[in-house]
Protein backbone atom coordinates (compact mmCIF):
# COMPACT_ATOMS: atom_id res chain seq x y z
CA UNK A 1 0.00 0.00 0.00
CA UNK A 2 3.08 2.28 0.69
CA UNK A 3 4.64 1.57 -2.24
CA UNK A 4 1.22 2.02 -4.56
CA UNK A 5 0.82 5.86 -2.44
CA UNK A 6 4.33 6.62 -3.21
CA UNK A 7 4.04 5.67 -6.71
CA UNK A 8 0.50 8.06 -7.39
CA UNK A 9 2.36 11.11 -5.30
CA UNK A 10 4.76 10.72 -7.50
CA UNK A 11 3.26 10.68 -10.96
CA UNK A 12 1.04 13.95 -9.56
CA UNK A 13 4.69 15.50 -8.78
CA UNK A 14 5.23 14.71 -12.34
CA UNK A 15 2.36 16.37 -13.70
CA UNK A 16 2.28 19.46 -11.61
CA UNK A 17 5.51 19.91 -12.82
CA UNK A 18 4.71 19.48 -16.88
CA UNK A 19 1.70 21.80 -16.19
CA UNK A 20 4.24 24.16 -14.89
CA UNK A 21 6.70 23.79 -17.63
CA UNK A 22 3.24 24.42 -20.11
CA UNK A 23 2.48 27.17 -18.33
CA UNK A 24 6.27 28.39 -18.47
CA UNK A 25 5.89 28.31 -22.00
CA UNK A 26 4.41 31.28 -22.95
CA UNK A 27 0.84 32.33 -25.42
CA UNK A 28 0.16 31.22 -28.24
CA UNK A 29 -0.46 33.66 -31.04
CA UNK A 30 -2.13 32.88 -34.55
CA UNK A 31 -1.85 35.15 -37.30
CA UNK A 32 -3.85 34.86 -40.29
CA UNK A 33 -1.96 34.74 -43.56
CA UNK A 34 -4.95 37.01 -45.32
CA UNK A 35 -4.40 39.64 -43.39
CA UNK A 36 -0.72 40.10 -44.37
CA UNK A 37 0.14 42.46 -47.21
CA UNK A 38 -0.80 41.29 -50.73
CA UNK A 39 -0.84 43.76 -53.10
CA UNK A 40 1.71 43.91 -55.38
CA UNK A 41 2.41 40.05 -54.96
CA UNK A 42 2.24 37.76 -58.48
CA UNK A 43 0.91 34.17 -58.19
CA UNK A 44 0.59 31.30 -60.50
CA UNK A 45 -2.91 30.20 -61.41
CA UNK A 46 -3.73 27.17 -64.13
CA UNK A 47 -5.76 29.56 -66.23
CA UNK A 48 -3.92 33.52 -66.18
CA UNK A 49 -2.11 34.30 -62.79
CA UNK A 50 -4.03 36.01 -59.54
CA UNK A 51 -2.03 39.05 -58.05
CA UNK A 52 -2.73 40.85 -54.83
CA UNK A 53 -5.48 40.41 -52.84
CA UNK A 54 -6.93 37.46 -55.19
CA UNK A 55 -4.30 35.57 -53.69
CA UNK A 56 -6.76 35.06 -50.41
CA UNK A 57 -8.76 32.18 -51.18
CA UNK A 58 -12.52 31.54 -49.35
CA UNK A 59 -12.48 27.65 -47.90
CA UNK A 60 -14.56 26.29 -45.00
CA UNK A 61 -11.75 24.44 -44.02
CA UNK A 62 -9.44 27.35 -43.38
CA UNK A 63 -9.23 28.96 -40.28
CA UNK A 64 -11.01 32.16 -40.69
CA UNK A 65 -12.93 30.90 -43.89
CA UNK A 66 -9.45 32.41 -45.84
CA UNK A 67 -5.87 31.06 -47.10
CA UNK A 68 -3.47 32.75 -49.11
CA UNK A 69 -2.36 30.34 -52.05
CA UNK A 70 -1.43 30.43 -55.72
CA UNK A 71 2.16 31.67 -54.43
CA UNK A 72 5.31 31.15 -56.20
CA UNK A 73 8.69 33.35 -56.24
CA UNK A 74 6.86 36.68 -56.76
CA UNK A 75 3.78 36.18 -54.13
CA UNK A 76 6.42 35.94 -50.45
CA UNK A 77 3.69 35.50 -47.87
CA UNK A 78 4.94 37.97 -44.66
CA UNK A 79 4.58 38.53 -41.20
CA UNK A 80 5.18 41.96 -39.82
CA UNK A 81 5.22 40.87 -36.40
CA UNK A 82 6.09 43.67 -33.69
CA UNK A 83 7.45 41.93 -30.03
CA UNK A 84 7.70 43.72 -26.48
CA UNK A 85 11.00 42.21 -25.91
CA UNK A 86 13.38 39.93 -27.27
CA UNK A 87 12.19 36.58 -27.04
CA UNK A 88 12.56 32.78 -28.23
CA UNK A 89 9.36 31.52 -29.81
CA UNK A 90 8.24 28.57 -31.41
CA UNK A 91 6.79 28.73 -35.00
CA UNK A 92 4.00 26.69 -36.57
CA UNK A 93 2.45 26.72 -39.40
CA UNK A 94 -0.88 25.73 -40.96
CA UNK A 95 -0.15 24.50 -44.98
CA UNK A 96 -2.54 22.95 -47.43
CA UNK A 97 -1.13 21.20 -51.09
CA UNK A 98 -1.90 24.50 -53.11
CA UNK A 99 -3.39 21.63 -55.34
CA UNK A 100 -0.13 20.65 -56.48
CA UNK A 101 -0.63 16.89 -55.12
CA UNK A 102 1.47 15.22 -52.64
CA UNK A 103 4.82 16.76 -52.17
CA UNK A 104 7.87 17.53 -49.99
CA UNK A 105 9.04 20.86 -48.17
CA UNK A 106 12.59 21.37 -47.18
CA UNK A 107 14.46 24.89 -46.71
CA UNK A 108 15.77 24.66 -50.58
CA UNK A 109 12.19 24.16 -51.97
CA UNK A 110 10.19 26.69 -49.72
CA UNK A 111 12.07 29.53 -47.79
CA UNK A 112 11.52 30.49 -44.51
CA UNK A 113 13.18 33.39 -43.12
CA UNK A 114 13.26 35.32 -39.71
CA UNK A 115 14.69 38.77 -39.70
CA UNK A 116 16.68 38.13 -43.14
CA UNK A 117 18.07 34.62 -42.06
CA UNK A 118 16.96 31.71 -43.65
CA UNK A 119 15.20 28.83 -41.40
CA UNK A 120 16.26 25.33 -41.22
CA UNK A 121 13.83 23.03 -40.46
CA UNK A 122 13.09 19.48 -40.81
CA UNK A 123 10.86 18.46 -43.87
CA UNK A 124 7.75 18.21 -44.17
CA UNK A 125 5.27 16.90 -46.53
CA UNK A 126 1.46 18.15 -47.82
CA UNK A 127 -0.98 16.14 -49.99
CA UNK A 128 -4.69 15.93 -51.03
CA UNK A 129 -7.31 15.09 -48.70
CA UNK A 130 -10.15 12.86 -49.21
CA UNK A 131 -12.78 15.68 -50.35
CA UNK A 132 -12.62 16.45 -53.90
CA UNK A 133 -14.46 19.78 -53.59
CA UNK A 134 -11.32 21.51 -51.57
CA UNK A 135 -8.02 19.01 -52.02
CA UNK A 136 -6.22 21.90 -49.49
CA UNK A 137 -6.30 19.01 -46.62
CA UNK A 138 -4.61 22.30 -44.24
CA UNK A 139 -2.20 20.26 -41.51
CA UNK A 140 0.01 21.99 -38.85
CA UNK A 141 3.84 22.09 -38.96
CA UNK A 142 5.99 22.61 -36.57
CA UNK A 143 9.02 24.53 -37.91
CA UNK A 144 10.99 25.06 -34.97
CA UNK A 145 12.66 27.63 -32.42
CA UNK A 146 12.96 31.22 -33.73
CA UNK A 147 14.67 34.21 -32.12
CA UNK A 148 12.52 37.43 -32.16
CA UNK A 149 14.01 41.04 -31.55
CA UNK A 150 12.19 43.68 -29.96
CA UNK A 151 10.22 45.61 -31.79
CA UNK A 152 9.49 44.37 -35.63
CA UNK A 153 9.88 40.95 -36.28
CA UNK A 154 9.72 39.93 -40.46
CA UNK A 155 9.29 36.67 -41.45
CA UNK A 156 8.74 35.44 -45.08
CA UNK A 157 7.65 32.64 -46.90
CA UNK A 158 8.15 32.00 -50.36
CA UNK A 159 9.08 29.38 -53.56
CA UNK A 160 12.18 28.10 -53.76
CA UNK A 161 13.84 25.26 -56.09
CA UNK A 162 11.08 23.33 -57.15
CA UNK A 163 9.62 22.63 -60.16
CA UNK A 164 6.01 21.65 -58.39
CA UNK A 165 3.61 24.28 -60.77
CA UNK A 166 3.97 23.12 -64.53
CA UNK A 167 7.85 23.02 -63.96
CA UNK A 168 7.46 26.73 -62.15
CA UNK A 169 8.54 26.84 -58.29
CA UNK A 170 5.56 27.03 -55.90
CA UNK A 171 5.33 26.83 -52.48
CA UNK A 172 2.14 25.69 -50.18
CA UNK A 173 -1.10 27.20 -49.06
CA UNK A 174 -0.64 28.86 -46.02
CA UNK A 175 -3.77 29.64 -43.83
CA UNK A 176 -2.11 31.08 -40.50
CA UNK A 177 1.34 31.30 -38.13
CA UNK A 178 1.36 30.28 -34.65
CA UNK A 179 4.09 31.59 -32.10
CA UNK A 180 4.48 30.34 -28.84
CA UNK A 181 6.37 32.62 -26.46
CA UNK A 182 6.62 34.42 -23.18
CA UNK A 183 6.43 37.85 -25.39
CA UNK A 184 3.13 40.34 -25.99
CA UNK A 185 2.84 39.92 -29.84
CA UNK A 186 0.99 41.61 -32.38
CA UNK A 187 1.03 41.94 -36.22
CA UNK A 188 0.88 44.83 -39.10
CA UNK A 189 -2.85 43.22 -40.38
CA UNK A 190 -4.93 44.30 -43.84
CA UNK A 191 -8.42 42.68 -43.08
CA UNK A 192 -9.48 44.73 -46.23
CA UNK A 193 -7.42 42.09 -48.30
CA UNK A 194 -10.99 40.05 -47.69
CA UNK A 195 -13.51 42.58 -47.30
Amino acid sequence: MKKILALILALALVSSVAVFSLAEEGTEYTFEAEYTYLEDLEGLGVSGSPTGIGLASESSKASNDFFVGNLGVNSPITFKITSDAAATATLKIRVGTNVLGTVSWDPVSFIVTVNGEPLEYEEFTTEPGDDPTDQQNFKVKTLGEIELVEGENIIVFVAGENTYRSNLPSAPSIDYIRLTTTANLTMEEYPENIE
